[in-house]
């Protein structure tokens, strides 16, 4: 929905001078998920309401979970008005909630109570907070040094760790990503307002800084919803204003080859982080976007390190963000930070040292040459390789199990898993597919599903050498040597003499691999197999049949009446008719007609 035009009067202040800030009550502060436009004031009197009935609560430390941006923005802000702690869990899945437990005495979440953990008070933040008695705020700065925010991710061993905020970290890193941003040569200076929509959640702290914490600050409009695709933003406009997407590499890399000129027109810029993005996946955006592509660098540790924007003639290096200084470690090239983003900026302090190797220039800027550990990043999602292979090895089916980030079209991880006997017959009985499937859905308790494996191996035991170390080089090849299945199985051998210039049928007796390549995005719900593969294999096997000749030219009276899924046995009628120049195919199974229609070949002498 297009929200009605709005009105002048945003101006920037300090996240900590927020709920004190004297600015226009009706200048727009969120665009909600109905597309009606949230007031500055309206907004105050949500922190209002949501404060007067959390101060009666004795929770000190809520859990807060929550998809609605705006609604989630009041929620925190009234916690940190009344000095509580927020613990932000990454995701609503269980293994997510159930990292908070000890860390949090409530859960405050838009979710089903009983989809909350033992251990943990209730309260839904779907119901709406009894209006206050007023919209008074307090007439004080919010407190900067207490650690008022805890964020969850992956350390070295894999275990999950939390990670404190104070809000002077966040306050400062919105205020120097804001001055690099909006100054006085830049058009969001002079805008009316911004609207600042977004791809990434708010639960993780790149989606916290910038689809929070900067519009609100900026005094700016929030968008509440979060898209899942990049054509929802067609429907999430203010009329008039720039608009600045925030994203990620998941989403960046895989834009239409055209979207509507209502996106187009009013994107000012697009942020990415999570993890970088390729440069001709940068370039690539930037012109079907019509704006830069800016990329941030840092963690859930550190808050931003770098940015960079892609140049069209080389690989672009990270530039330090206003704030940051950097250095490199001598023994292992990992950089190291300072920066009021960590609150190590004080003389006297240790710097920090990320797991990153780079390359620093004279000039302070760097290009990344890897991790030194196990963490990676799948889908702009930190993954814990040791984490998830523990969970692998949970499952009564798993002896032995090695991931392995692999760098092809996609960054992918691979999985090369020892059987136990007990998995070794259930993968002969449920073939690998199935088999595979239920791996996957074995991990969805602990880690997304974007994150989960894609390619599986199994063997009987890991490659070692003499010292134990296992052979990185040979676990490679398992996947570089190894090639997906293309064509189906067939159960009938084809007869050695080729019809030419006769009318003929056959029957071929065919069974789909479970592991075909074609059900790679087609669904990873519920794979089922491509009409277009389905001529193909028709056309494919009428050329071996009847020595066809000549280009297939035109499809006639194609229909797909019932899916094909993996491990189906079928029946493939193809039926040649030299006069007409056309072949006839139709997929039958023991119980449905699945497929049929006709191709017209021209002999390539016409």
């Amino acid at each position: 929905m297009i929200a009605p035009a709005i009105k002048s009067g945003h101006s920037y202040v300090p996240l900590e001078q927020l709920l004190i800030a004297a600015r226009d009550p009706s200048a727009p502060a969120c665009l909600q998920r109905d597309g009606q436009t949230l007031s500055w004031q309206e907004w105050l009197q949500q922190v209002a309401n949501w404060r007067q009935f959390l101060a009666q609560r004795p929770e000190q430390r809520w859990a807060l979970y929550d998809r609605d941006t705006g609604r989630f923005a009041a929620l925190m802000f009234a916690l940190l008005s009344l000095d509580k702690t927020v613990c932000l869990p990454a995701s609503a899945q269980p293994e997510s909630l159930k990292q908070v437990v000890a860390q949090a005495d409530g859960l405050l979440a838009d979710i089903p109570a009983a989809d909350c953990p033992a251990g943990l008070t209730f309260v839904s933040s779907l119901m709406p907070a009894p209006a206050a008695d007023s919209c008074v705020l307090g007439s004080q700065p919010l407190p900067l040094d207490r650690d008022c925010i805890e964020v969850f991710t992956s350390g070295s061993t894999g275990a999950p760790q939390v990670i404190r905020k104070t809000l002077k970290q966040l306050s400062r890193e919105i205020d120097h990503q804001h001055q690099l941003w909006s100054g006085v040569t830049s058009p969001l200076a002079s805008a009316t307002s911004v609207l600042v929509s977004g791809t990434v959640s708010h639960q993780h702290i790149y989606g916290l800084l910038f689809r929070v914490c900067w519009p609100l600050a900026a005094g700016w409009c929030l968008d509440a919803h979060t898209c899942e695709y990049l054509e929802e933003l067609q429907q999430r406009q203010l009329n008039g204003c720039p608009q600045l997407l925030i994203s990620s590499p998941t989403h960046l890399s895989r834009l239409p080859e055209q979207l509507d000129a209502t996106i187009t027109a009013s994107l000012a810029a697009a942020y990415s982080s999570g993890a970088p993005l390729a440069r001709s996946d940068s370039l690539l955006a930037r012109q079907r976007l019509g704006c830069e592509i800016r990329e941030i660098f840092g963690s859930s540790e550190t808050g931003g390190i770098a940015w960079r924007t892609q140049d069209i003639k080389a690989e672009a290096r990270w530039q330090p963000l206003p704030g940051v200084a950097l250095k490199q470690a001598p023994d292992n090239q990992c950089l190291q930070v300072r920066s009021a983003h960590i609150g190590n900026d004080v003389e006297g302090i240790d710097w920090y040292s990320t797991s990153d190797r780079v390359q620093l220039d004279s000039e302070g800027m760097f290009s990344l040459l890897g991790r030194v550990d196990r963490i990676v990043k799948v889908e702009g999602k930190r993954i814990a390789l040791d984490d998830m292979e523990r969970q692998l090895l949970l499952s009564p089916w798993i002896q032995q199990a090695h991931l392995l980030l692999l760098a092809g079209r996609r960054t992918e991880l691979g999985a090369v898993l020892c059987l136990t006997p007990n998995g070794q017959q259930q993968l002969r009985e449920n073939g690998r597919y199935r088999f595979n499937q239920q791996l996957k859905q074995h991990l969805l308790c602990r880690f997304e599903r974007p994150t989960l494996p894609r390619r599986w191996r199994y063997v009987q035991q890991l490659p070692v050498n003499a010292q134990g170390k296992l052979q990185r080089q040979t676990l490679l090849e398992l996947f570089m040597n190894s090639e997906r299945p293309r064509w189906p199985q067939l159960l009938t051998e084809l007869p050695d003499a080729a019809v030419i210039d006769t009318e003929a049928t056959y029957q071929l007796n065919l069974r789909v691999p479970e592991d075909l390549l074609y059900f790679d995005g087609h669904f990873a719900q519920a794979p089922i197999l491509p009409g277009v593969v389905q001529v193909h294999w028709a056309e494919h096997f009428a050329r071996k049949l009847f020595a066809l000749e000549g280009e297939c030219q035109q499809l006639e009276a194609i229909k797909f009446q019932q899916v094909i899924r993996p491990g189906q046995r079928l029946t493939l009628e193809l039926g040649y008719q030299p006069s007409r120049g056309k072949v006839t195919f139709a997929y039958r199974s023991a119980s449905d007609q699945h497929a049929s229609g006709r191709l017209l070949f021209v002999p390539a002498a016409l």
